[in-house]
């Protein structure tokens, strides 16, 4: 298991205020209307699933650990192993979506026959 160096408290402060700038929802009984649920053993502020856009949430942090020399030095290793999996992914969509000769549903399948029902009985 690696280790994860924990969060310092003034950058889980910046992550509250990212968490909260990106809310979905103003009333939330499951994270009681703070956006995060609460905090791990890493420091790290555990988003609201609920009521938060956690893709644009991770966007912000991803942007504020790169702008943060203290935070790039010691978590910029995982992000960028995230960021080769997502273009390699994109890359894999793009070559999917290559055209391609659509066959219409039913066509050369068996339909099974079925038993034949009287009208008016």
């Amino acid at each position: 298991m690696e280790d994860v160096p924990k969060l310092p408290d003034e950058h889980l402060e910046k992550a509250k205020e990212i968490i909260s700038r990106h809310r979905t929802k103003k009333n939330c009984s499951r994270c009681y209307d703070r956006g995060y649920q609460g905090v791990n053993q890493l420091n790290l502020a555990i988003t609201c699933h609920k009521c938060v856009d956690e893709d644009k949430v991770t966007q912000e942090w991803r942007a504020y650990v790169r702008d943060t020399p203290a935070l790039a030095e010691a978590y910029g290793d995982y992000f960028e192993a995230e960021e080769e999996e997502e273009i390699a992914a994109e890359e894999k969509t793009q070559v999917s979506r290559e055209p391609t000769r659509r066959v219409a549903a039913g066509r050369g399948q068996r339909h099974t026959a079925q038993p034949h029902r009287s009208v008016g009985r």
